[in-house]
């Protein structure tokens, strides 16, 4: 063999004995980082679980222990027919709870299931109060139905969103507008009919009481047994037919009418507001 090539060898002999002491030198390195990084991580956890434990235990000393914090006041606005009796046994509250520890969210809740609850906002005032605000379901119409179990009828209230009320037994009857033609409504109370011609009435009772048509016109029943129309008869029995579309425009021309100086002096009889064109309108004689 040459000595060149002999010197080749020897080369390369050494440069493999010097890859091979590297390769375990870097794999010692590797097992002393993931050593340490796993003790540092071990560390880091044993004082995250010391920091919860004891923030823990000084909130509850501190806070959800504190008979500073007891419950000790309940503030109901309106006051109304929601006792504290009622909210208390809606929700769960209790005298002496600590502050801290109410679930609001879950006590807000509780209160929009009463059926006259439409909405509720609960605060708390520390040291010991609550405050519960309430806006309460006002009734627009009634409606009449059969109770399958005692075979009799019985009426029910509805608010502007459709929500069965069963009325007061501490209240007189309001003079409200009945609902009459409606079939297959499931009258229980805390339900939502979602009939189409009753969101429509609904919508147009709403809107006669915020124009200048609520001091002309009072209805007495609304109509629902057609099924695109809509009959309302008013306390002077008037009979208005409107559509279910377009309810903006129908009570603009309603308008309109009341305001015409020839009928101003004349008792209306009927008004159909169906047709695209023109106003049908009838008189008493």
């Amino acid at each position: 063999m040459s000595r060149r090539q002999r010197n080749r060898t020897r080369q390369k002999q050494i440069n493999i004995l010097h890859t091979t002491t590297r390769k375990r030198h870097t794999r010692k390195q590797l097992v002393q980082i993931l050593g340490w990084s796993s003790l540092v991580a071990i560390m880091l956890a044993a004082v995250g679980i010391g920091l919860h434990f004891g923030i823990s235990l000084l909130l509850d000393q501190v806070l959800y222990s504190n008979s500073r914090y007891a419950l000790d006041k309940i503030e109901i606005e309106p006051r109304g027919h929601f006792s504290e009796r009622l909210i208390r046994q809606a929700t769960g509250l209790e005298m002496k709870q600590n502050l801290w520890t109410l679930d609001l969210p879950k006590i807000t809740s509780d209160l929009e299931k009463l059926p006259y609850v439409s909405n509720a906002r609960v605060e708390r005032h520390f040291p010991d109060k609550i405050s519960i605000h309430i806006q309460e379901r006002i009734p627009v119409v009634k409606i009449v139905g059969l109770n399958n179990d005692l075979n009799t009828k019985e009426t029910f209230y509805l608010d502007r969103d459709g929500i069965v009320l069963k009325p007061r037994s501490d209240e007189d009857t309001p003079l409200l507008p009945e609902i009459i033609g409606l079939t297959n409504a499931d009258l229980e109370p805390g339900t939502k009919l979602e009939q189409t011609s009753l969101a429509r009435a609904l919508q147009i009772l709403d809107a006669i009481d915020h124009t200048e048509l609520h001091t002309t016109i009072d209805i007495r029943t609304i109509d629902l047994s057609q099924p695109l129309s809509i009959t309302m008869v008013t306390t002077r029995d008037m009979s208005i037919t409107f559509r279910l579309d377009c309810i903006d425009q129908q009570l603009f021309r309603l308008q309109t009418i009341f305001r015409y100086p020839d009928f101003q002096y004349r008792a209306i009889r009927t008004v159909d507001l169906t047709p695209d064109r023109n106003v049908p309108i009838t008189f008493y004689e």
